[in-house]
């Protein structure tokens, strides 16, 4: 929870900086490039984290071989779909045209491929069971973007959103790269023995097959909906509508952060998972509720801090998003329950069906209410949501025999190589943050 807040804090900070030392049309080429760079790059990486992280504990002396595919499938695929996008970029709307040029596209692939990276490098040191140097490595990062943000805000008032932000994940792969593979990956050789159960091919495969469309509906509905609005507003409307999502994103981080932990506490006390299911409730909603409040009422003077034209427009889109914070954390806090029991099938409907809601709705509500949509179509989308998972929720928390039965009962959903969380997931849910804003 620590690492989170201190990301929340520094990536605020970067958005709060880039509003004031750049002009609202750079925030908004900035801050759909790097919208488009995250959801390309975590593209290719779904899936791929999880792997590493489950892999790597029984791969003994293969570990080096895994980790290299696992990087070399990354920088593949991402380069790959960041090819694909700049070759379709005239039907991305007039944020993206800035990227338009050798120079900028290859900038651009090279900075996709990086995060990739970056992403699957937290993946494989939770697997090496050093994860306390993921908050190290973001906080480096987010510091970094921070400094040359500002520093290139004279030479680059275009592009030095993007320029900055990217260049920074440099500060954390190389020096975490050399750790890893210079430091801790021979120290996982010498201590390996030959009696490591090491993975096949098809047990790697079977894994990422069982929670694969789950996740990626998850990280569609994140990290595609900034592309969108990006793809369909103009650069002004964009920042806008990125600074409000920034700030909200970090109530949703901790929401998520708090669900996985339910996955790591009822991996110790299976028999406890009403009571840690009803106390992870507790902690939520004494979080998100004020927060949310608050937003609500200060939505003006909030978004007052990044200047007055974000105020002016982003107003409405900040307090609907606000409100959605109240049922998405129903959500959240279900989603966390399922996974807890492995039901992956009932997961990846829920997460396919919510994913398609908001992004229908927002491409729907956009072009006839503006920003004012997009808060709309997050709020009906959360809220149709919960209606439907409430019934199932309530039973869960106030039946004290359901979740232990379970538990106990064979589930036709669950997969055999989804184990409960041992110490290094522990490390990972609490260490590792699940985005970085």
């Amino acid at each position: 929870m620590t690492s989170t807040v201190i990301s929340a804090i520094l990536g605020l900070g970067f958005w709060l900086a880039a509003a004031r030392y750049y002009s609202e049309g750079a925030v908004g080429q900035g801050s759909a490039a790097i919208s488009a760079m995250r959801f390309l790059a975590g593209l290719a990486t779904t899936g791929l984290i999880g792997a590493v992280i489950r892999f790597i504990p029984m791969a003994g002396p293969g570990t080096r071989r895994l980790v290299g595919q696992a990087y070399l499938i990354a920088f593949a695929l991402s380069g790959a779909l960041s090819g694909l996008f700049l070759l379709t970029l005239d039907a991305w709307g007039p944020s993206y045209q800035f990227l338009d040029g050798v120079t900028s596209g290859a900038w651009f692939t090279a900075m996709a491929i990086a995060w990739a990276w970056l992403s699957l490098q937290d993946g494989v040191l939770t697997g090496l069971r050093t994860a306390v140097w993921v908050p190290i490595a973001n906080t480096a990062f987010s510091v970094a973007k921070l400094v040359l943000l500002v520093v290139l805000a004279g030479t680059l008032p275009a592009t030095g959103i993007f320029f900055s932000w990217s260049a920074a994940i440099g500060v954390s792969v190389i020096p975490i790269a050399w750790l890893v593979f210079g430091r801790l990956i021979p120290r996982r050789d010498a201590q390996a023995t030959q009696g490591d159960g090491r993975p096949t091919n098809a047990d790697i495969g079977r894994f990422l097959a069982g929670d694969f469309s789950g996740a990626l509906f998850a990280f569609a509905m994140v990290n595609l909906l900034p592309v969108c609005v990006a793809a369909t507003a103009a650069p002004a409307e964009n920042a806008y509508f990125y600074i409000s999502f920034t700030v909200v994103s970090t109530i949703d981080l901790l929401a998520i952060n708090m669900a996985a932990s339910l996955i790591v506490e009822v991996g110790y006390t299976p028999t406890a998972f009403r009571a840690s299911a009803r106390a992870a409730l507790r902690r939520m909603t004494a979080i998100t509720l004020p927060i949310s409040a608050a937003l609500l009422l200060l939505a003006p003077s909030v978004l007052g801090l990044f200047g007055t034209s974000y105020a002016e427009h982003g107003t409405p889109l900040l307090r609907f998003m606000a409100l959605a914070v109240v049922p998405g954390m129903i959500t959240q806090l279900y989603f966390g329950i399922l996974r807890a029991q492995a039901r992956v099938g009932r997961l990846a409907a829920l997460q396919g069906l919510l994913c398609a809601l908001v992004l229908g709705s927002t491409l729907l509500l956009l072009g006839t209410m503006g920003l004012t949509g997009v808060g709309l179509a997050l709020l009906s989308s959360q809220a149709l949501l919960t209606l439907i998972v409430l019934p199932d929720l309530i039973s869960l928390l106030q039946n004290p025999q359901t979740m232990e039965e379970e538990e106990s009962a064979p589930n036709s959903e669950q997969s055999t190589l989804t184990p409960p969380p041992q110490d290094w997931q522990r490390e990972f849910y609490r260490t590792t943050n699940m985005s970085r804003l």
